[in-house]
């Protein structure tokens, strides 16, 4: 399974099991992970387990995770980079949603509190910091704002 920490943005230090094979996040009170963030939209992205590819040879599905933007109003970004369309998401690199910045990692945690201690026990204390030195996370901080 996988997880999303968030390590910016109003809902900052909240740990969310994917365990569903759609896992929705927005403000709507629907969402698996809901966030009090006012420029996310209702259902603004969705993590979606793609099982649809084969490993080469075999009839055992070939696990990936997908990020897609749900029509929001401000998108959605991966590693600082705008959707355009679906991409695949890999352990370490930041969804932007809204104001808010999520760590998507492959690692399961037990709780909030042991998903927060690891992320910072490899940063310099804070989950901003942590995000930085986590695989993958390069130019997760860049923001871009989208006019209507």
């Amino acid at each position: 399974m996988a997880s999303l920490i968030i390590i910016a943005g109003p809902n900052e230090g909240e740990y969310f099991s994917v365990h569903d094979e759609i896992t929705v996040i927005g403000r709507g009170d629907d969402c698996q992970v809901q966030l009090a963030d006012e420029r996310a939209s209702r259902n603004h992205s969705r993590v979606v387990l793609d099982t649809s590819q084969m490993v080469p040879g075999t009839s055992i599905p070939l696990k990936r995770y997908m990020l897609e933007d749900m029509g929001s109003s401000n998108g959605t970004s991966l590693n600082g980079d705008l959707l355009e369309s679906a991409a695949q998401i890999d352990d370490g690199q930041v969804i932007g949603v809204g104001g808010s910045r999520l760590l998507f990692t492959l690692r399961e945690f037990g709780s909030a509190e042991e998903a927060l201690k690891e992320i910072t026990r490899i940063g310099q204390g804070s989950l901003a910091d942590a995000a930085s030195h986590w695989p993958m996370t390069e130019g997760w901080k860049e923001e871009r704002t989208l006019t209507d």
